[in-house]
């Protein structure tokens, strides 16, 4: 809508010079999604926020009904909720209420947003306004949140080794001359080449950090005067100008206390340092972090039955954190049903170290039933169990998720059956009547009636032809993948065979690899060839010579790709992201046929084949294919 629109439309005609234009800039510029309807629930006001996020052009929406933009199922009570918003002022759809209500995009995509309503009454009538916020990034952050708590315990298994594995060197001094020997791994330590550090106890106080020499100094010299061993920690400048924290110990060399050679060891303990200065900003880290993953850890000593539980634990539980607890008291928590399955788990890694990793439901302290994971493991020493330790995490919010994406993919079958039977037939009588009316008016019709009736027949064969893409592309989805081998030289020649028998005058020079192997789900990966090869020998219909080209490299790994090149169209690597989006075409359909559903769906089945899909190309110089295919892999189709 031009700014001229939304000022007269929000304003009433009676914006001051200046504010209108300043409105329109202000609602332009809006990172939410604004929009407006009126009293018949049709879009008045339609935001560049807005066609960025529900892929409708403004042109395309206004004066449209506002249930365009909202998913079938939720259109029945939508006029109800905004009728009550006006006659009351009260509605549960604000920003920041964790209350998801779902839109609709140009490409069918449902997504969750949050809204707010307001309405503005005018001499015209009440006008409402949404403001929506997008929340589809929220599912990624909270996956990320789970990644980044097991990269956190990772880095915490990492800094337990590195300390078991410090570097030890060792060294020697005489007292009357102060020249000092060190051993290799002490300049290792050190930081510093041997050639660089002065055999000399004033060699080693210089490479001492100044903030730490004097105290380091007083501990050595008190240690001599009283014939007792050397303890001391200090920091070192190393050759490269880093910091590192050194622990040096010294003693007496035989039973002669006045003896006056000196032997120790040495030791770089950077680690140590910097874990003592963060442990508790640590420990306060892991338990935010437990307490946002709703994960908490236990840990049972075998000997003593002692039983240790983090916050989160309790938390879970919903128990006092000074409560006493057991093994025995956590096991009773779990619901009755399931006793019998978490007693046998528990009793399984005590006898044989077995594992386990369980959804079960519990019921918490305060008699409210949750849904948990519950994982276990026993520690061995020298073969005998010592401990239990697991981890408990709260997945109630999960399983409501699960169930309720077991209900979106059971309408979405609904609709899949509703699409192939329900539209089919309707689509059958018009393009069969269409054909029928055809040859009744054969030669009665004017051009332009000739020509609408031809529209009309290959507007219904498309809409089939998309209809068929669709159901397609959702079975790719829902299939169980089978695991044999598949021949993809064979399979190439197979198609590009075909294509020269229903094309005889077109001249293609075709390279296939012999030997290309993989393994994977036989009836799929024919549908990626025929896809690529489809396409190769569509883009190449305008090259004189044309050339497609089959065969494998390996990537840095040493592992097969494959690839289906051509010489023709190509495309411009800018837009390369839009190419395996259903409906997405860089080319118009005049120019070369399609729907738009075929890269689509070779892009699902390399997915879910647990491989890689690529392309490069150039405009007018071809285009290139790469895509991997894991052997053995097999994924389990979605619930």
């Amino acid at each position: 809508m031009p700014s001229s629109s939304i000022e007269t439309l929000v304003l009433g005609g009676h914006t001051p010079d200046g504010s209108a234009a300043l409105l329109a800039g202000v609602l332009e510029s809006a990172m939410d999604a604004i929009i407006t309807v009126d009293e018949q629930q049709r879009i008045v006001m339609y935001n560049l926020a807005a066609e960025k996020i529900f892929g409708w052009s403004r042109q395309e929406v206004l004066l449209q009904p506002l249930e365009k933009l909202m998913p079938q199922r939720f259109r029945a009570g939508h006029a109800r909720n905004v009728e009550c918003y006006g006659n009351s002022g009260v509605t549960s759809r604000r920003m920041g209420v964790p209350k998801v209500i779902h839109g609709l995009r140009r490409n069918g995509e449902e997504f969750p947003l949050e809204a707010s309503i307001s309405v503005l009454h005018t001499a015209e009538g009440r006008l409402f306004t949404t403001i929506v916020r997008d929340i589809t990034e929220l599912d990624r952050l909270q996956r990320e949140q789970a990644d980044n708590h097991a990269r956190l315990r990772e880095s915490q298994r990492r800094l337990q080794v590195a300390q078991r594995l410090a570097r030890i060197g060792y060294w020697q001094i005489d007292l009357d001359t102060n020249l000092m020997w060190w051993c290799d791994e002490a300049h290792e330590v050190l930081g510093v080449q041997s050639s660089l550090l002065e055999a000399s106890y004033e060699g080693l106080l210089r490479l001492i950090h100044p903030g730490d020499r004097q105290a380091f100094a007083a501990a050595r010299d008190a240690a001599v005067q009283a014939a007792l061993p050397l303890d001391a920690e200090f920091r070192v400048i190393t050759a490269s100008g880093a910091e590192r924290w050194i622990h040096l110990l010294g003693w007496i060399e035989g039973e002669d206390m006045q003896a006056r050679r000196r032997t120790g060891l040495i030791r770089e303990i950077t680690n140590r340092k910097r874990s003592e200065g963060v442990i508790t900003r640590s420990l306060e880290l892991l338990n935010r972090t437990g307490a946002l993953a709703k994960a908490g850890g236990w840990e049972v000593v075998m000997e003593s039955m002692a039983t240790y539980c983090s916050d989160e634990i309790f938390h879970i539980h919903e128990l006092d954190p000074s409560a006493d607890i057991t093994l025995e008291g956590l096991l009773g928590f779990y619901a009755p049903e399931v006793q019998p399955v978490i007693r046998a788990a528990v009793e399984a890694a005590i006898q044989h170290a077995t594992p386990w990793d369980l959804d079960l439901p519990l019921v918490t302290a305060k008699g409210r039933r949750i849904w948990v994971r519950t994982q276990g493991q026993a520690i061995l020493q020298d073969g005998k169990l010592v401990r239990l330790f697991g981890v408990l995490q709260d997945i109630t919010e999960i399983k409501a998720t699960e169930a309720a994406l077991r209900m979106s993919n059971h309408e979405l079958e609904a609709f899949s059956y509703s699409v192939s039977h329900d539209l089919r037939s309707p689509l059958n009588s018009i393009n069969g009547f269409s054909h029928l009316l055809a040859r009744k008016l054969a030669g009665t019709l004017d051009t332009d009636g000739a020509h609408y009736l031809a529209r009309i027949q290959a507007g219904s064969q498309q809409m089939g032809q998309l209809i068929e893409g669709l159901l397609a592309l959702a079975e790719v989805s829902r299939t169980l993948l089978g695991n044999e081998p598949v021949d993809l030289s064979a399979l190439a020649r197979s198609i590009l065979d075909e294509w020269q028998v229903r094309e005889p005058g077109r001249h293609v020079t075709v390279q296939i690899e012999k030997g290309l192997q993989t393994r994977g789900d036989a009836r799929l990966i024919r549908v990626v060839m025929e896809n690529l090869l489809e396409n190769a020998w569509k883009f190449t219909s305008k090259t004189a010579r044309a050339e497609i080209s089959v065969g494998q490299k390996s990537d840095a790994d040493g592992q097969p790709v494959f690839f289906v090149s051509d010489n023709g169209a190509g495309f411009d690597m800018v837009y390369v992201n839009k190419l395996f989006t259903p409906f997405q075409r860089l080319h118009g359909v005049t120019e070369f046929p399609g729907l738009g559903i075929g890269l689509a769906t070779v892009s699902r089945v390399i997915a879910r084949h647990g491989g890689r899909l690529w392309a490069e190309a150039m405009p007018g110089q071809g285009a290139s294919f790469f895509f991997t295919l894991p052997g053995g892999v097999v994924m389990a189709a979605p619930p």
